[in-house]
């Protein structure tokens, strides 16, 4: 039986929905400064859904994008917030999970090449890891470049925990860089992340992509968001400005999941407006026929 490890679904953008007086960049990381509550109930719902990796909510809270909103100061709360949420959430539900810290983009999602240099970002990538201590796992996410993606990398592996590296592929199927997928999964081979993924793409974009994925990683994996599209969000303006597909209903998404598993995928769960519904569909049928695993399972 084939294991399969399962990340939770699209956590900030679900807790940002749920808070019904925010507006903001820091999207979910604001609705917890004011409502930590609703944080904890989206991790449990998806927890219950049956998710075995989970992720903290710091997405947003990089020191850059603090530093731009005015709030540096707050930094050592957001994540020590951010961890009570998902540590209230998991004793709660006596759940066997993983924690995942998060190292995000720095500036914003969905940009291209950064006006930065290999060192500078992985000082920032090393402040966000020693923040999260007390994680089982990290997970890089939505890596537009590989010379960011080379950064969060560098910093992660310092940490001696299991970590995987995702990039967001465009509609053409090249990194917003430019870089090709082939590109960006030998860019990191030598720092041996456990699995290299895609995430927030299309799902038809990570269809296409997975079965060549496949043959140039041991582990990879891959989880799609469901957003019309990214553009307005790309050109600086709030997740509010985003709309969801009507057509991917929890069926459809675990009949895409289902096959990227076939083409190879090991790693599989939800990105942005994938809702605990869509994970719970998706463990109750992958239950069936695999073992599904949390993703420091992965690196046994």
């Amino acid at each position: 039986m084939t294991s399969i490890a399962l990340l939770d679904g699209g956590l900030g953008q679900e807790i940002y929905q749920r808070g019904p007086d925010v507006s903001s960049k820091l999207w979910s990381v604001a609705v917890m400064l004011k409502h930590a509550n609703i944080v904890k109930d989206v991790h449990k719902d998806f927890i219950r859904a049956g998710a075995k990796t989970h992720t903290l909510n710091t997405y947003p809270a990089t020191p850059t994008r603090l530093a731009k909103a005015g709030l540096s100061d707050k930094i050592d709360t957001i994540y020590q917030k951010a961890f009570e949420a998902l540590q209230q959430a998991v004793d709660e539900t006596g759940a066997d999970v993983d924690i995942a810290g998060c190292l995000p983009p720095l500036v914003g999602s969905y940009l291209g090449q950064p006006q930065r240099s290999f060192d500078d970002m992985k000082a920032e990538f090393s402040h966000i890891a020693r923040l999260q201590p007390h994680v089982d796992v990290f997970l890089i996410e939505t890596m537009t470049n590989t010379l960011e993606a080379r950064a969060a990398c560098a910093a992660a592996r310092e940490q001696g925990k299991p970590f995987g590296v995702a990039f967001r592929l465009e509609p053409n199927g090249a990194l917003r860089s430019g870089e090709s997928l082939e590109q960006a999964m030998h860019a990191v081979t030598d720092y041996a992340p456990t699995a290299v993924m895609l995430n927030c793409c299309d799902p038809e974009v990570l269809t296409t992509a997975m079965p060549k994925m496949a043959t140039q990683a041991d582990i990879v994996g891959g989880y799609a968001n469901a957003f019309k599209s990214v553009e307005d969000m790309a050109k600086g303006s709030k997740a509010d400005a985003l709309q969801a597909r009507e057509d991917l209903s929890p069926l459809v998404h675990t009949e895409r999941v289902q096959q990227w598993i076939a083409d190879g995928a090991l790693v599989v769960g939800g990105c942005c407006e994938i809702t605990p519904a869509h994970i719970q569909h998706l463990a109750q049928t992958l239950e069936q026929s695999h073992e599904i695993i949390k993703f420091s399972q992965l690196a046994d």
